[in-house]
């Protein structure tokens, strides 16, 4: 009898142990079965992806923008074409349309911008007002290197006056810029190199760079083409016309942050190799702009703009205490900075 138990609990053992082997063994298969159809299914997944990219028309164009109305706090120092520090509202846009197939690419860049300010016991003044359009067309020798082409136009919409002697009667004060007085063209030839798809460099050892003066009593003034000495020493003007034939250097930084702050930074330095003034061809043209753009909410937003710029050919006034003692070169430096309202397309 004894013997007989300790049969049957031997047997009980085998049995439990044998099931729970043949479960696992089942599992096993079921786990291989599951695997085999979920790699069936990624590749009839991959193979319909393939053919709706085949069947999708390709996209080649990407455009977009925004428009932001905002109230600014804006200072100005050594600012060319006038202006004052002051609380105004300010109008900005951008709008770009881009073209990509194969090798050829094809950019396109619209920023706009104008402000106006109202301070207690003056007239309606202008202290932002900007036009700037860039295209750029490339052909590509790699996936980062390119053959370019660049083309720059920049001016102002509306008069800006001379507001540095406040003895002046505002309906007095001369005019010192208007709509293509001045206006700059720049067109070049040079290599573009992608860093990445938010940073490249754009170097042109061929560019000439033209700046016109539209308007005879501003050209007068010679603040944005400078007098020059002809062989005999003699001074003489060439007020509404310059060329200049050099070397441009452009990088560009455009990022989206995160998903609510994009910063946008380019910098343009030029040297002209044909200055008539031999000493000033050692003289670097500084242009350099900075973008912030934040979302707060769906349609309120924060900018902050600067823009700095040298050119040893601009003519600033100079100072001792209250007092101008003469003009000549000087660094320009702008900020704006704007809460209000903005919409991105």
């Amino acid at each position: 009898m004894k013997h007989l138990l300790t049969l049957l609990i031997i047997s009980g053992f085998t049995f439990n142990l044998f099931s729970q082997n043949n479960k696992l063994e089942i599992k096993k298969q079921e786990l291989e079965n599951a695997k085999s159809s979920l790699a069936e299914t990624q590749k009839r997944i991959k193979a319909i992806e393939q053919e709706i990219t085949q069947l999708t028309p390709p996209v080649h164009w990407k455009k977009g923008g925004f428009g932001a109305l905002n109230f600014n706090s804006l200072g100005l120092s050594n600012w060319a074409a006038g202006g004052v520090s002051a609380n105004s509202v300010t109008a900005i846009g951008n709008i770009y349309r881009n073209y990509k197939k194969g090798k050829v690419e094809w950019k396109n860049n619209l920023d706009l911008a104008y402000g106006l300010v109202k301070n207690d016991g003056e007239t309606l003044r202008k202290n932002e007002d900007k036009i700037d359009f860039l295209t750029k067309g490339s052909y590509g020798i790699n996936d980062k290197l390119s053959y370019s082409s660049l083309l720059n136009f920049k001016s102002q919409f509306a008069p800006g006056f001379d507001f540095s002697d406040p003895t002046i009667e505002d309906n007095l004060r001369p005019e010192i810029s208007r709509f293509l007085a001045p206006a700059y063209l720049t067109m070049s030839l040079g290599l573009n190199y992608n860093f990445s798809d938010y940073f490249s460099v754009y170097l042109s050892p061929a560019t000439g760079k033209f700046t016109f003066v539209n308007d005879d009593s501003i050209a007068a003034q010679n603040i944005y083409i400078p007098a020059t000495l002809n062989d005999d020493g003699v001074q003489f003007y060439n007020d509404k016309y310059r060329a200049e034939f050099g070397a441009l250097f452009n990088a560009q930084f455009k990022k989206d942050l995160t998903k609510k702050i994009n910063l946008t930074s380019t910098l343009n330095l030029f040297n002209n190799f044909t200055d008539v003034n031999t000493a000033n061809r050692k003289n670097i043209d500084v242009n350099w702009e900075t973008m912030i753009n934040m979302k707060l909410t769906q349609y309120i937003g924060v900018s902050f703009y600067t823009n700095l710029i040298h050119d040893n050919d601009v003519a600033i006034p100079i100072y001792e205490g209250n007092n101008i003692v003469g003009y000549g070169p000087r660094t320009q430096f702008k900020r704006l900075l704007g809460v209000g309202f903005s919409y991105k397309f």
